[in-house]
């Protein structure tokens, strides 16, 4: 592919308009330009080419299912405050749980937990669960439960959208393209009256000890994360109820019953192998005292039920894998596959947008995420 000049592939359209159409988001005019330019312009085309080869190649694909932004960086970084950090010591604090500052610091880089530019969202409450509390994580929460958990006396971090959340919505332009649905800050719940249709919050950016937002200006920020939020707690005072993530809007291709059964085979060879490497063997009947199991044979020869069960797992994790935003490539042998692997491995993994924190490659202008055109 040709390098584009000064950003201007042919005619009026630009890497700008090209990256809007990829989302969805041109006017009438951009879209007709658009048609234009692929009647004209063999390299427009060949661009156009590898951008549905791409998406034909994914193995996997879904009717528009909802996204989780389970790795979103929701806890940024403002002023040098790590938000997500700050929720978790003043969480500490009002539990009266002694800790080490530097430790706390330490323990999250060492651990992953914190990145460059903040802490994405399935890592918020780990240093409260190495403290000895316990942490639920869930999407798709109600405001009802946001009660519920003040009611039953547990602390609540929730992500949100910063911009929304304050109102400075400024700070969520760029080059007059409004972003917005980004869960770039996190807060603590302290208190919340319906009455008057107040939530009281603590916010590691503000000056206060404690801001008051109309409920429904929260609820529009909250959103923006699906509503994600993590509750603290004493460990056993709480009812476990299991919550997995609803997968029932993801529809895939008929194209993945060899995936699906090399997954489920591959689960039962580990899980064989760590029971024999724990004294368990083949028995006709199951024996607790003895380390006998009817189950130590080849996936093959399991019963129905058990084979069914592993497939339902091994489904389970493709459609899980899918809501939370990653796709598997297929292997081809062609020069597209070559492209687009030799893409990945020569990726800077360690660039991320400095909008909303995703993951940027090498020679890449404008974020797939949020849409920023990245300073080179």
């Amino acid at each position: 592919m040709k390098d584009m000049k000064e950003g201007v592939i042919v005619n009026n359209i630009t890497e700008e308009t090209l990256a809007a159409y990829f989302d969805g988001n041109v006017t009438s005019d951009e879209f007709k330009d658009i048609l234009d330019g692929i009647a004209s312009s063999a390299e427009l085309q060949e661009i156009m080419a590898i951008s549905l080869a791409v998406d034909r190649d994914l193995a996997l694909g879904a009717n528009h299912a909802e996204v989780l932004p389970i790795v979103a960086v929701a806890a940024s970084t403002l002023n040098g405050t790590q938000c997500c950090l700050e929720c978790e010591k003043y969480i500490l604090r009002r539990r009266g749980i002694e800790f080490d500052e530097a430790e706390l610091e330490t323990s999250a880089k060492d651990n992953k937990w914190q990145k460059r530019d903040g802490t994405a969202l399935h890592n918020i409450g780990r240093h409260l669960e190495s403290l000895g509390l316990g942490v639920t994580r869930r999407f798709k929460c109600r405001f009802d439960d946001i009660i519920a958990a003040l009611r039953a006396g547990e602390d609540i971090i929730v992500a949100v959208d910063g911009g929304e959340l304050t109102g400075d919505l400024e700070a969520e332009r760029r080059e007059d393209i409004f972003i917005g649905e980004i869960p770039d800050h996190t807060v603590v719940i302290l208190a919340c009256n319906t009455e008057e249709g107040t939530i009281t919050l603590f916010d590691p950016n503000s000056p206060n000890a404690e801001d008051v937002y109309p409920i429904e200006q929260f609820r529009d920020a909250w959103e923006d994360s699906k509503n994600y939020m993590v509750t603290a707690y004493r460990r056993g005072e709480k009812e476990y109820r299991p919550s997995p993530i609803d997968l029932s809007d993801v529809v895939l291709k008929d194209d993945i019953s060899e995936l699906r059964e090399a997954i489920a085979e591959n689960a039962h060879e580990l899980w064989a192998k760590q029971q024999m490497a724990e004294g368990w063997s083949y028995g006709e009947t199951y024996d607790d005292k003895k380390r006998l199991t009817p189950d130590i044979v080849p996936f093959a020869e399991l019963s129905e039920s058990k084979r069914r069960h592993n497939r339902d797992m091994a489904m389970h994790i493709i459609k899980l894998m899918h809501k939370l935003g990653y796709d598997i490539l297929k292997y081809h042998n062609s020069q597209l596959y070559a492209d687009l692997r030799a893409h990945m491995l020569t990726s800077d993994n360690e660039a991320v947008c400095p909008r909303c924190g995703a993951t940027l490659y090498v020679g890449q202008r404008y974020c797939d995420r949020c849409g920023e055109k990245i300073a080179r």
